[in-house]
């Protein structure tokens, strides 16, 4: 029996699959905390079946607060009664999880090495074509962008079971969300604190194609999505700044400088843009002050280079595509947008996050 990590379940109207579950999983871990989400009267017998065990506490919301709420209530709870264990796996009250592969990432945490990983219960999406498309879909361009906007790999970022360390609790319950973003502030909050990511492959079970699953990929996509937002905000900000000077500039330097008037419009453009997307990126990427003589020297590489292939390309082809410049310049800043970003994330400000 497993004594030394916690076994926690939010649980949101449930069906008899979290009772199949409970009678299993008691026999495997010496303490098992459920949390009753707000549930309806009618699932009282259920939670009294499955909780009817000396090793499970069940708490409980007076209404539904969300799965954030209800897996910080579990983890302020075992904080509190449970201080000597040394983590906690979460999973899902819907039968998705086997208690077989609960065990598994239980294992590869506590055999893992120096500083206790996360381990997160991967679902292999490209080896079965039972997926539900939603699920499907969702997690493969979740993974994508978490890859490319956060320098984050995980495969299953909607994954339930995971396996966290009781020393970083105190700041998951900091961490923002309610609901179902709350599991993607998680990931972003545990890349921030440097806890190394561990994936083990588990089973993949739908119980009539997910239809028990309260994920809404629509309505909660939206929510995790925009944590998305803060990575786009600056660079899309400084180019609706930079294509505005651009715009505004050439239409006065046009008779004036007949010949280069779009190299100094850039010129211009650049040096308003750069200045306001520095500093708000030192913000995204979270770069102190003090790393500044390190980050600035960086950026203002970056920067000259950008504005000089930016001014050049935008010259060249519209003269050779016949499109008005301004046309041409959203299209040539949006590539370098993507190039850009990556560059700051992997160069100009790695070092200051590594210090961190």
């Amino acid at each position: 029996m497993i004594e030394n990590i916690v076994a926690l379940i939010p649980a949101y109207c449930p069906d008899k699959e979290m009772t199949a579950l409970m009678s299993k999983l008691t026999k495997e871990f010496a303490h098992i905390v459920v949390v009753d989400d707000g549930c309806y009267e009618k699932y009282k017998d259920i939670f009294d079946e499955a909780c009817g065990y000396e090793n499970v506490a069940l708490l409980h919301h007076e209404v539904n607060k969300g799965k954030g709420m209800a897996l910080k209530t579990g983890f302020a709870h075992i904080l509190e009664k449970l201080p000597d264990v040394q983590g906690v796996v979460t999973l899902d009250a819907d039968g998705q999880h086997t208690v077989e592969d609960t065990i598994k990432c239980c294992e590869a945490f506590l055999n893992s090495d120096g500083k206790k990983p996360v381990v997160f219960g991967c679902r292999d999406f490209s080896s079965d074509s039972d997926i539900p498309p939603r699920s499907r879909f969702g997690n493969r361009l979740t993974s994508r962008l978490m890859k490319f906007f956060c320098d984050i790999t995980l495969s299953d970022t909607q994954t339930g079971l995971r396996v966290l360390s009781t020393d970083i609790l105190k700041d998951l319950l900091e961490v923002p969300g309610e609901r179902y973003e709350y599991e993607m502030n998680m990931i972003f909050a545990l890349h921030d604190l440097e806890v190394p990511f561990k994936e083990v492959q588990i089973t993949i079970i739908y119980l009539n194609q997910n239809e028990g699953s309260h994920f809404n990929p629509i309505k909660d996509s939206m929510k995790i999505y925009k944590v998305f937002m803060k990575f786009c905000i600056s660079s899309f900000g400084s180019a609706l700044l930079d294509w505005l000077i651009f715009t505004t500039a050439q239409h006065f330097l046009k008779v004036p400088l007949p010949s280069n008037y779009v190299e100094v419009s850039t010129a211009i453009a650049r040096i308003c843009s750069g200045i306001f997307n520095y500093n708000f990126n030192r913000i995204i990427f979270k770069s102190k002050a003090k790393d500044a003589l390190v980050s600035g020297p960086k950026y203002l590489v970056l920067w000259l280079i950008q504005m000089v292939i930016s001014a050049y390309s935008v010259k060249y082809v519209s003269m050779w595509t016949g499109f008005p410049s301004p046309v041409v310049k959203i299209v040539i800043d949006t590539i370098l947008f993507f190039i850009s970003y990556k560059i700051q994330q992997m160069w100009v400000f790695k070092k200051n996050k590594d210090k961190d």
